[in-house]
């Protein structure tokens, strides 16, 4: 139950808009109240992966949001600097190891209808997780835990990570796989 409290904590309720907080809040609490795994899981193969107008827009809001939460000025618009030619960008896929013990370094924020990564730990950074990347699907090794977070607003995705905390808890698992999109910019080699 401490590490479904957690995930609320960390859900940087700050760049979300009032009404979109409250009801996380009321999902998570829910889902503290009924048991995470009463469902199968369930593959979201019939939900088109996210496309790059929509991965770009919502990193755009998060770096403006972020840049305002700092005090200082927002970095150039991706979609300006790529439609100037200065940078190209393509949605890359890995993955990455989120320890139990880093559950609370984990923030969260959606985005034009995308959950984005929005804080991180040194030790998330170095499992592999990054800000701005969108988690994809989550895992518990050696259970059939595999549940897929494409296209799920922020409630649902953080349920899903809930169930798969739980999941390994109760396996004595120490961590959750996470599959990670992540916008990357497409450089030439230098020569």
């Amino acid at each position: 139950t401490s590490k479904m409290a957690c995930l609320l904590v960390a859900a940087n309720a700050w760049l979300l808009p009032p009404a979109r907080t409250l009801y996380a809040q009321r999902q998570l609490s829910a889902s503290r109240s009924r048991p995470c795994m009463q469902r199968q899981p369930t593959a979201r193969d019939d939900v088109p992966p996210v496309d790059k107008a929509t991965f770009v827009a919502a990193v755009e809001i998060l770096d403006h949001e972020l840049a305002k939460a700092g005090g200082v000025d927002p970095p150039k618009s991706l979609s300006e600097a790529e439609g100037s030619g200065e940078a190209a960008f393509a949605i890359g896929k890995t993955t990455a190891k989120l320890p139990l013990s880093e559950v609370e370094g984990l923030g969260l924020v959606e985005a034009t209808y995308l959950v984005l990564v929005s804080g991180v730990t040194t030790p998330l950074v170095e499992s592999g997780v990054q800000v701005k990347d969108t988690i994809v699907s989550v895992s518990v090794e050696g259970t059939e835990l595999h549940e897929s977070t494409r296209a799920l607003d922020l409630a649902a995705t953080a349920e899903r990570l809930t169930a798969a905390i739980k999941t390994a808890e109760e396996n004595g698992v120490a961590e959750i796989g996470l599959e990670l999109n992540r916008l990357v910019e497409l450089r030439y080699a230098e020569k």
